[in-house]
């Protein structure tokens, strides 16, 4: 968890605030991490269960008292998705001194925080859910394999629903544990379109011997845990001894017997009775005192709280958990990349002049800046964090994240020429830094034209975006591009080039979305765009926007959370599209073949 050397005057402070400490939970559960600085801004908090990054918060409100920065944000997990037990929760969050957004804005100083450990009780008759498939495509033979562990033996009942609220699959049985093998049909061995799908699991204690378990229960006699016969739920000081398996050549963490489905090998598994409590608090101590630097208040899992150096772990850091994903088939591939500009420390990236080409020898004006000017590009600490958000969420709705690149891994020449890699994937987002040229670049039909800044150690060089041929043929070939960074769709500029015959792209690709003005970090703009183009803007009705009004909305959203963030001298923000005619309305489920004609537009999105 460690982040390196904090550079602001003082850190962050943050704490989850609900559950309480110590408190028993279930079903459904909405984490609250808070937190607050005198920094001018909040990159946003994290939430971890058991050491294990949990999905961005669901609600963010920031607000200001004073010099004092806060920021409250809202996470929602399901419980039974872990085993029944104590379970540890902590967040982290990061400040900054300022945002670098525009050129020569100087130093700027990062901080991070980390809360106090808050262990709970997860209590769940219907515990240990888990899917063998992330990423559920039956066209190429796989199977979904569905289980579940129940704390009673139960009748179980496993409903599939697709986005319509409409019950594709029933399962049912009865026992201690459950696992469905999905291979992809609906009831009757219907077809079923690509799409998102939904597991609702269901269960009722039937009085029947929890087989699966020895020992004995708080009475001393054989049998099942005890149970709360008032909700049906494992009673919480139930601590009955269960057969627990691990792998004999000490590859992964021990698991309940019960999870492995009836006719599992187990040859090359050592199996031993134990109670949970005897397994969970040897496994959490071992993660958490490998972090436990002496902090007052808990143990800081980043060495306290501020940037410490990193202490040895021997024990995994996170439960091999697979995720829950809905989608049933592949939609795609994407790409992702940033440069951070953070390989200098605090210190912006100082580029030379650029030649503009000319047999004068004159250098390229950026944004009024005289032509000998070097220009400096300070760090960019959210990037990591929002290209983050968008990978996940991509993944979260069934695309395939075929490339990323970062800071030393993101060089210069992977986005020059028809030979990117970038053209290798349907859907890409970079986020950089980015500027506008306001005299005439004769490399480039003397077109004014955008150019972004490319890091590599210590030093960088501009790329122009006359350099860059985007778009790629077949299958996964680049079809829509989204360049996160300030000035990537100037409209000035973006003119200047179409009249002078510069294109940046070729005739497979649809779109190209970008600013039209300086673009602010925010930790939710592509969780945000991924969203909005996957599903829609509700949680409760399925309308996925086109790619175009995804962008849009997805910044009138972020800036919206995260107007306390904006530098104070910014005045608008207007994001821009320019694409081919034809693919304008483009969906990720409804892309449109291109008719070579490109237009422009744009949308104000901030104030």
């Amino acid at each position: 968890m460690d982040k390196g050397p904090d550079t602001t005057s003082d850190e962050p402070t943050v704490s989850i605030t609900s559950p309480a400490a110590n408190a028993t939970v279930a079903g459904e559960l909405t984490v609250t991490v808070t937190a607050s600085t005198d920094q001018p801004f909040i990159d946003g908090t994290k939430l971890y269960v058991d050491g294990q990054e949990m999905q961005m918060a669901e609600s963010t409100t920031n607000y200001s008292e004073g010099v004092t920065n806060y920021e409250v944000d809202t996470y929602a997990i399901n419980t039974c998705e872990w085993g029944n037990g104590t379970h540890v929760l902590f967040g982290t969050v990061q400040c900054e001194s300022a945002q670098a957004v525009t050129l020569n804005a100087g130093p700027v100083a990062a901080g991070h925080g980390v809360s106090p450990l808050a262990p709970v009780t997860f209590n769940n008759l219907v515990t240990g859910i888990s899917f063998s498939q992330p990423s559920f495509d039956p066209s190429s033979g796989q199977i979904q394999q569905v289980s579940a562990v129940f704390a009673a033996n139960s009748d179980w009942t496993l409903n599939i629903v697709d986005v319509n609220s409409n019950v594709v699959v029933t399962a049912s049985g009865s026992g201690g544990s459950m696992l469905y093998n999905w291979d992809g049909t609906g009831n009757g061995e219907t077809n079923l379109p690509i799409g998102i799908y939904y597991y609702y699991i269901t269960a009722q204690t039937n009085g029947q011997a929890l087989s699966g378990f020895v020992g004995s229960t708080n009475n001393g006699e054989s049998g099942p845990p005890s149970l709360d016969l008032a909700t049906g739920l494992p009673s919480a000081t139930s601590d009955a001894s269960e057969l627990w398996a691990m792998p004999l050549d000490g590859s992964g963490s021990a698991a309940p017997l019960i999870i492995y489905p009836p006719g599992y090998d187990t040859n090359n598994l050592t199996i031993f009775p134990a109670s949970p409590s005897q397994m969970t608090p040897q496994t959490e101590s071992a993660a958490i005192a490998s972090h436990n630097d002496g902090v007052s208040g808990g143990a800081s899992p980043d060495g306290g709280s501020g940037g410490g150096s990193p202490s040895g772990q021997s024990s995994p850091a996170a439960p091999q958990r697979p995720p829950n994903n809905p989608v049933r088939g592949l939609q795609g591939t994407f790409g992702v990349a940033y440069d951070s500009y953070t390989a200098n420390g605090t210190n912006d990236f100082w580029l030379t002049p650029l030649l503009d080409g000319s047999l004068s020898g004159t250098h390229i004006q950026f944004e009024g800046h005289g032509g000998s000017s070097s220009l400096g590009f300070g760090p960019t600490y959210l990037a990591a964090m929002e290209i983050g958000a968008f990978a996940s969420q991509m993944q979260h709705w069934g695309w395939t994240n075929a490339l990323s690149e970062a800071d030393n891994t993101l060089h210069i020449n992977d986005l020059r020429g028809s030979g990117s890699p970038f053209n290798n994937v349907n859907l890409v987002l970079l986020s950089l830094h980015g500027a506008y040229g306001t005299s005439p670049d004769y490399q480039a039909n003397e077109c004014e034209q955008m150019y972004f800044p490319i890091t590599s150690g210590g030093g960088a060089q501009y790329l122009r975006m006359s350099e860059m041929n985007l778009g790629g043929s077949g299958t996964n070939g680049l079809k829509w591009i989204g360049i996160y960074a300030c000035y990537s769709l100037y409209h000035v500029n973006w003119s200047s080039m179409k009249r002078g015959g510069i294109k940046p792209y070729n005739n497979n690709l649809h779109l190209i979305l970008g600013s039209d003005t300086d673009c602010y970090p925010s930790l939710t703009f592509g969780k945000y765009w991924a969203q909005y183009m996957n599903y829609g803007t509700t949680t409760n009705s399925y309308n996925p926007l086109t790619i175009r009004a995804a962008w849009y909305q997805a910044a009138r959203d972020a800036y919206k959370v995260y107007k306390s963030s904006l530098p104070d001298g910014a005045s608008s923000a207007v994001m821009a599209v320019a694409g081919d005619t034809a693919c304008m309305n483009d969906t990720l489920q409804s892309p449109n073949v291109p008719g070579g004609e490109w237009t422009s537009d744009s949308n104000q999105v901030w104030p």
